[in-house]
């Protein structure tokens, strides 16, 4: 498995070397399970000093809500994908490109990891399992945001390439973190998975 800078090369001299065999994507539909801790309300009667926080579920469609609100587009029945493991993020309907998100969105990932592998390089075929950690934020400009730090159990399976050299890969990546961020513009604690997944065809070892 490439580590991600060297992944972001590999996808560049394929699109100048490899015309003829179409796009060179991954794409992973991301659906997000977050829960927030928010305060929204602080009074103070007397001597006493009251303040009062709330529970919020955030799941993929309030981010693509927000994300709505922020370009001035309909997002509905729309999911959320990143394309070549974060290069870049996009909403998409079907095949239908809606728009490319990713100046909301980043994403950091460690080179180090925790692996079971079985890979033939002559071949491309992979089998992957491995732990890393990662860091994931949004942020709508709006006042809604949030940095996550966590881990990441991924699997990733690769066949045999073709005669151009191309291989199909199916790739599912569970984070589980927590972190800080904003909703509303009121600070919010965070904890919860982003779980992306999808498959794609992508020139051989590209990972």
């Amino acid at each position: 498995m490439l580590s991600k800078t060297l992944f972001v090369v590999a996808m560049l001299l394929a699109s100048f070397f490899l015309p003829s065999v179409g796009h060179a994507d991954l794409v992973q539909t991301i659906n997000i399970h977050l829960t927030a801790h928010v305060t929204v309300s602080n009074t103070t009667n007397g001597t006493t000093h009251i303040e009062k926080m709330k529970t919020v579920r955030i799941a993929t469609k309030d981010i693509l809500n927000l994300l709505a609100a922020a370009t001035s587009n309909d997002f509905k029945n729309a999911a959320l994908v990143t394309v070549n493991r974060g290069q870049s993020y996009q909403v998409r309907r079907g095949t239908n490109i809606l728009a490319d998100v990713s100046d909301f969105f980043t994403d950091a990932a460690f080179n180090e990891d925790v692996i079971d592998q079985n890979f033939d390089s002559s071949t491309g075929k992979d089998s992957y399992h491995g732990f890393w950690l990662r860091s994931v934020g949004f942020d709508d400009h709006r006042g809604n945001a949030f940095s996550l730090n966590g881990m990441v159990e991924e699997r990733m399976i690769g066949s045999v390439s073709n005669a151009e050299g191309m291989q199909t890969v199916s790739d599912v990546e569970n984070f589980s973190g927590s972190g800080t961020g904003t909703l509303g513009g009121n600070f919010a604690i965070l904890s919860g998975t982003i779980l992306l997944s999808g498959k794609g065809v992508v020139p051989k070892n590209t990972f």
